[in-house]
């Protein structure tokens, strides 16, 4: 840069320009492509791969902007740094937008076959998965473009079968009947993380059971009295004095005159209620782990649909009603029978579907599962022997607490976008078999079902290094990864499979740190969401302020202990203002670095003693910043897109 183009700088930072040639200049160059065959020290990390049915968030521009600053000090300080990028193709999420799409045209995946579906589906997620990877350009990430995977790709499917079949043979994976959150508007099971709570102003409705053979009842309390006929005891705790003579006793179901058993379990919290409870082990997971206790059995009255089931247990009048429906008219039908004791108001936290607001119905159903508790063992083991660290380390508590009392994991999906299950069926003698192909096209028909979208994101970390080739150039030199970034929120449904499923297949932790940040809210501390109105837009703020200011203003308000980031736009121009400020310092360095249009050559044996002391101070910031990046405390380091490769 001649003196002429020094004086010609523009005195306010223009950023679309600048940030664009910049970025231009090192796709072109191919700044950010890892050489596996380096010499250098390796350093990588792995995108958290958002997804495909998504526009870039705030999330994502917090998180994308830590892992690449950590990227680029690592490549500036000499090491081989890979930043792997990828979108995950989220199941149920994208076969919902595909469906809807077709109801446009009048059209349901039922009318159109399985296999036209997905090809449709595909042509779908290839063209939405290029956007969000040119999204997270715009915020000037240095991942390795040529390296981008894709959760449902062909490498990614191979490792997805491979560890499947490994887990069944080993007897880790089973079929079985077991309670699941099931969305009756998607049709299938759904994960914890799937379902979101919602505080409902709702009803406790008591209910006398009289008891058989002699005078009094046993009065229940229940949220959802519809389910009464799926009831196979009444539960109360054994230190209730109340009921300590009737238990062992029968009491009847009214409206149908069944006979069930008083139990006692100290599940029963004596406080709420009556303290005496109707245990429905088809329609709730706490009953249903009460039932197993007792060797009860589970009596299923409400389909997949949310209707009742018209069988010998659910009264005739309500076959086939909606559930909301048939909770009305059991209501009434109560009524008349006159046990119907009381009504209280009971506000409560319901379930319903991320995807379509749908309350969720937690259904009995013959699922696939895996055995969660060998497989957490080293896992557990890992994180206290210090191999896995989390930072900041209060995080470790909350992932030992849940891997300490982890359940089994139901992995299966009612979908036909994801990974179908590689168990076939004999077409005459149902006999299965679970194998990495089809035995025998001819006479074996393939499960139905897909698996959960958060089972193969469970394996990313080696999956896009190229394992099972465990030969390949990628994952001797990458893998295992070296730091992973993500919100606290996955740590259980994410990060502790990842663990869990490395350790289990490739001997060795996929990551040594986990870098846990907290999440972005509104300026009111509320969560962002489309329905609020409350989101901001990291593509539009980057096109107004720029993608350093914005780099600069998220890292700024990131906070060492991972607590949430209260966000508004005003505060993306105090990122830009030190943006135009860092600017304009080099733009004054620039000009005195010149002197009649030719390089200023400095010589130490000139330097003043104000020179020594700035160079002083240089080499002091520049110590702390290599210290506070190291130990995780990238506040304002968000800078680096124009200082650094």
């Amino acid at each position: 840069m001649d003196n002429l183009q020094i004086q010609n700088m523009a005195t306010t930072y223009e950023a679309r320009k600048t940030e664009e040639e910049i970025y231009k200049f090192w796709e072109t160059n191919e700044c950010f492509k890892a050489d596996a065959k380096s010499k250098k020290e390796p350093y990588s990390i792995v995108i958290p791969p958002p997804n495909v049915t998504g526009v870039l968030h705030m999330g994502h521009a917090l998180d994308g902007t830590l892992q690449d600053i950590l990227t680029r000090y690592h490549r500036m300080r000499g090491y081989e740094a890979l930043w792997l990028p990828g979108c995950d193709h989220a199941g149920i999420a994208t076969q919902n937008v595909v469906e809807k799409q077709l109801a446009k045209e009048g059209k349901s995946r039922h009318d159109i076959g399985r296999e036209e579906f997905v090809k449709i589906t595909w042509d779908w997620a290839n063209d939405h998965k290029s956007k969000i990877l040119n999204q997270f350009k715009k915020l000037g990430a240095s991942f390795d473009l040529s390296r981008a995977r894709f959760t449902l790709d062909e490498g990614c499917s191979r490792a997805v079968k491979k560890v499947f079949v490994d887990l069944y043979n080993k007897g880790l994976i089973y079929k079985g009947s077991y309670i699941v959150n099931w969305c009756p508007r998607c049709q299938s099971a759904i994960s914890d993380i799937e379902t979101q709570y919602e505080n409902e102003e709702g009803k406790l409705w008591e209910i006398s059971y009289p008891l058989k053979d002699e005078m009094g009842a046993i009065v229940i309390a229940t949220t959802r009295p519809e389910t009464m006929f799926g009831d196979v005891a009444v539960a109360v705790n054994p230190n209730d004095y109340k009921y300590k003579d009737l238990i062992g006793k029968k009491c009847v179901i009214p409206l149908t005159g069944r006979e069930i058993p008083i139990i006692a379990d100290e599940y029963v919290d004596k406080s709420f209620g009556t303290g005496a409870l109707k245990i429905t082990p088809a329609h709730d997971p706490n009953d249903f782990e009460v039932g197993r206790r007792h060797g009860l059995k589970s009596i299923k009255v409400i389909d997949e649909q949310g209707r009742m089931i018209a069988c010998s247990e659910v009264h005739p009048e309500l076959h086939g009603r909606d559930r909301y429906d048939a909770r009305e008219r059991t209501l009434r039908m109560l009524k008349d029978h006159q046990v119907l004791v009381r009504i209280t108001d009971h506000p409560h936290a319901v379930g319903k579907c991320q995807r379509c607001n749908t309350t969720i119905e937690p259904l009995l159903s013959e699922q696939w599962f895996v055995k969660m508790e060998p497989l957490a063992k080293a896992a557990i083991e890992k994180v206290k022997d210090g191999s896995i660290k989390f930072v900041p380390s209060r995080w470790e508590k909350n992932y030992l607490m849940w891997m300490e009392n982890i359940r089994d994991w139901c992995i299966s999906r009612q979908l036909w976008w994801g990974h179908q299950i590689p168990a076939y069926y004999h077409k005459k003698t149902d006999e299965m078999v679970v194998a990495l192909e089809n035995p025998d096209p001819d006479n074996y028909r393939q499960d139905t079902d897909v698996l959960d979208t958060w089972f193969s994101s469970g394996l990313w970390p080696f999956e896009t290094m190229g394992w099972p080739d465990t030969n390949s150039d990628d994952y001797k030199k990458f893998y295992p990864t070296t730091t992973l970034v993500t919100g606290f929120d996955i740590i259980f449904f994410w990060v502790a499979r990842m663990i869990t499923m490395g350790l289990e297949f490739t001997k060795v932790p996929p990551f040594s740190t986990v870098y846990i940040h907290g999440l972005i809210r509104d300026e009111n501390g509320q969560k962002m969401s489309k329905s609020k109105g409350n989101t901001i837009d990291p593509v539009e703020i980057i096109e107004k302020y720029g993608c350093d200011a914005m780099r600069f203003t998220l890292t700024s308000l990131c906070t060492y202990g991972g607590q949430d980031i209260k966000l508004s736009n005003e505060r993306f121009e105090y990122g830009r203002n030190f943006a135009n400020k860092i600017w304009n310092a080099s733009r004054f360095v620039l000009m005195n670095l010149t002197k009649s249009g030719k390089d200023l050559k400095l010589d130490p044996k000139d330097f003043s003693i104000a020179d020594r002391w700035i160079l002083n101070e240089l080499n002091k910031v520049i110590k702390e910043v290599n210290e506070n990046i190291e130990n995780y405390r990238i506040v304002s380091s968000g800078i680096i897109t124009v200082t650094g490769m």
